[in-house]
């Protein structure tokens, strides 16, 4: 956590914030059990179902990130991607990403920019 926290804070004390998106995520569920069985996304190319695993949460830290805002949609580990492509006007690597959203309505770009978190969150 405080790995975290110190990377943020050289991100902020750098004066990158104004012009930043963070978003802080682990792919590991941690064991926590679950109420809710991850949906059937795709099949492979055996007929298969392929899933998502457990959920995992992912905090958005941005200037432009809607405050106290948690998303109903449904995201993944690829809408990171995403989001990199939509931003910087990148072509899509393959079919996964392109269909899958960049988490943008975590977002309001038109909104007055929110100031950087505390150096030392309790």
């Amino acid at each position: 956590m405080q790995w975290t926290v110190d990377q943020v804070n050289a991100i902020v004390q750098g004066g990158l914030w104004p012009k930043t998106a963070i978003f802080i995520t682990w792919d590991d569920w941690g064991s926590w059990w679950d109420h809710v069985n991850p949906p059937d996304v795709e099949k492979w190319t055996d007929g298969t179902q392929f899933r998502y695993g457990s959920r995992v949460g992912c905090l958005v830290l941005s200037p432009y990130a809607k405050a106290g805002y948690i998303s109903l949609l449904l995201h993944s580990h690829v809408s990171l991607v995403k989001f990199c492509e939509d931003t910087f006007g990148l072509t899509t690597l393959n079919a996964r990403d392109a269909a899958s959203d960049g988490m943008t309505d975590c977002f309001d770009f038109t909104q007055k920019p929110l100031a950087p978190p505390p150096a030392n969150p309790r």
